[in-house]
């Protein structure tokens, strides 16, 4: 809260009343932290070329937003065909088995191709959001991972508390995502040459 107090006077100068004004700033505080975070990881990026450390830094980054309690993070394997969760926060070991991996044919890495990010728990097939629900899940954000025209992974979030991922978040994501990628697929395409 932003507290302001103004003294009002009578024509001779008296002071009469004091009149408040109280203003909700938590949207700005939310604001400038999302600057903050995405500044920090900027410089941590250009310190490490392990794919792992990379990753987990993005992951603790992100789960500083409010609301946001759960995460990780796919990147695609070419040989067989699928995506692999490789890092994650806030998930339990049972349901982390079950989204582990996905085939290439599945609706949740078709979604991935499909390039655009993912606001909506519908995108789910039925045994997946089934397992979502148990999780105690309430909102999802996908964000594909692109370079160079080709997906390489996604970036995922979770809310337990949330009943839609804000628009505030949905961008500060996308930009982290943009952020990101060019410091994942380099590590990644130098793991597939070895």
């Amino acid at each position: 809260m932003d507290e302001r107090v103004f003294i009002q006077r009578d024509t001779e100068g008296r002071a009469t009343h004091l009149q408040g004004l109280v203003v909700d700033i938590t949207e700005r505080k939310e604001a400038q932290k999302m600057l903050e975070i995405q500044r920090e990881i900027g410089a941590k990026l250009n310190t490490t070329w392990n794919l792992h450390a990379i990753l987990n830094m993005v992951l603790d980054a992100c789960l500083q937003i409010n609301g946001i309690d759960a995460g990780g993070i796919y990147i695609k394997d070419e040989l067989l065909d699928q995506i692999n969760l490789i890092e994650s926060r806030g998930i339990s070991p049972e349901f982390k088995e079950k989204v582990s991996r996905f085939r290439a044919e599945s609706s949740e890495a078709k979604q991935v191709w499909a390039e655009k990010p993912v606001y909506s728990m519908d995108f789910y097939s039925e045994d997946m959001a089934e397992a979502a629900r148990t999780e105690g899940i309430t909102a999802v954000a996908v964000i594909p991972l692109k370079y160079s025209n080709e997906i390489i992974g996604s970036l995922n979030f979770a809310s337990h508390t949330l009943d839609r991922i804000p628009w505030n978040i949905r961008n500060f994501l996308e930009s982290i995502a943009l952020q990101v990628v060019s410091h994942i697929a380099p590590v990644c395409i130098q793991a597939d040459l070895s």
